[in-house]
């Protein structure tokens, strides 16, 4: 892991840090809105982003959320799986390429019947730009699995929308190519990074990693990809990561460490 992170430490003013938030930053929970970010991890994030160029939140949840969540305005925000980005003192922007297929989301969701939902153990969580689908909290996750499958699916697929699947979540989103490797890439370069380190637990964490891979051919740079190892971590991911630190305690370790500090 030193040897990794060497040329990410040396070159800090030019070194842009991004991290996933659920199941990096902070434990899984299985309600969405109970998450929190431990108090040692908030503040050494507070010191990395008066260390580093630059230190970014790259999370499926939207980008408020995200903020009020880690509770700090002077780093970026990308939400919603990079359908928006927050800068620091700038407004919320919603990718351009989002908006054509805003209305059909906002069709999708005004037909979600709430009570038939929560009797199949399904939460949808509106972002505006895209729709999650949770059922973590499902007395019976494979029934509420199928649920989506046979009422949500088809419906957000005739109104010309994208699927996919992220952890005990269905995710609707606008059918372009717009996803976090996408978003990470164009902050890089509109901030003129030389080096980046990007961590991450989940699938859609991969998009991330493997922009970042061809970011780091393509204008040698130097880049670290670090995979969190959990339970429900995606077998392939390890595959796309320069090193695996253990659970949201070993991301802790990785800030104390680029940091400066002893873990």
């Amino acid at each position: 892991m030193l040897a990794a992170l060497e040329p990410i430490v040396q070159d800090q003013s030019r070194t842009t840090l991004l991290f996933d938030l659920d199941g990096t930053l902070a434990p899984i929970v299985p309600r969405p809105d109970a998450v929190s970010v431990p108090s040692g991890v908030l503040r050494t994030i507070r010191k990395l982003s008066h260390i580093y160029l630059s230190v970014a939140i790259v999370s499926g949840r939207a980008a408020n959320e995200a903020r009020r969540i880690v509770g700090n305005s002077d780093i970026a925000y990308i939400g919603n799986h990079g359908f928006e980005v927050m800068l620091p003192g700038r407004p919320l922007v919603i990718s351009e390429e989002a908006h054509p297929f805003l209305g059909s989301i906002r069709e999708l969701a005004g037909q979600a019947n709430g009570e038939e939902m929560a009797d199949a153990g399904v939460w949808l969580e509106d972002k505006s730009a895209t729709l999650t689908y949770h059922y973590r909290r499902a007395r019976d996750p494979e029934a509420a699995r199928a649920y989506i499958r046979e009422h949500i699916e088809p419906a957000a697929e005739k109104l010309g929308l994208a699927v996919s699947e992220g952890r005990m979540v269905v995710e609707v989103r606008p059918p372009v190519k717009v996803n976090k490797g996408v978003s990470v890439r164009r902050l890089l370069d509109r901030l003129d990074a030389r080096g980046a380190l990007y961590a991450g637990d989940d699938n859609t964490d991969i998009d991330a990693l493997k922009e970042l891979r061809r970011w780091r051919r393509k204008k040698d740079h130097d880049a670290v990809g670090v995979g969190v190892i959990s339970p429900e971590m995606p077998p392939r991911l390890p595959r796309f990561c320069d090193f695996m630190v253990l659970r949201t305690s070993g991301v802790e370790m990785l800030l104390q460490m680029l940091a400066g500090e002893e873990p």
